[in-house]
């Protein structure tokens, strides 16, 4: 099975949408949001505040998290903008704890989606 890409989420006004009109779900050391697009692939915006550390810290936690999400993105469908907020704690955080995180913050959005009819996210 191939893994899925990502295209970048660049835009002020995209991460904006995201924010207001899609739903999250947080863990320990990050926040998800998740919007259903109208383009044919998934796009990915990565928010690491100066809070969380120097350029070094912050770069080392984006590389983190775009290979936790290169790990998770068989569970991930097509179709969907995601925005994922690290918090502080992330500074210490390993890829593992990337990873666990994800998987419980995609789940949690998962089983939102199944019994809400506001949320079109049943990942399924």
């Amino acid at each position: 099975m191939s893994k899925k890409s990502f295209r970048s989420l660049t835009k002020r006004r995209d991460f904006e949408l995201v924010f207001k009109e899609g739903i999250n779900s947080a863990a320990k050391h990050l926040v998800i949001y998740v919007k259903k697009n109208e383009l044919n692939y998934n796009r990915l915006g990565l928010s690491v505040s100066k809070k969380v550390g120097k350029a070094v810290t912050r770069n080392r936690i984006k590389r983190l998290l775009r290979e936790a999400i290169r790990k998770v993105s068989e569970e991930i469908p097509l179709y969907y903008d995601f925005v994922v907020v690290a918090r502080r704690s992330s500074s210490e955080a390993e890829l593992d704890d990337f990873i666990r995180d994800m998987k419980k913050s995609l789940e949690k959005i998962i089983d939102n989606g199944k019994d809400n009819e506001k949320y079109p996210y049943s990942f399924n």
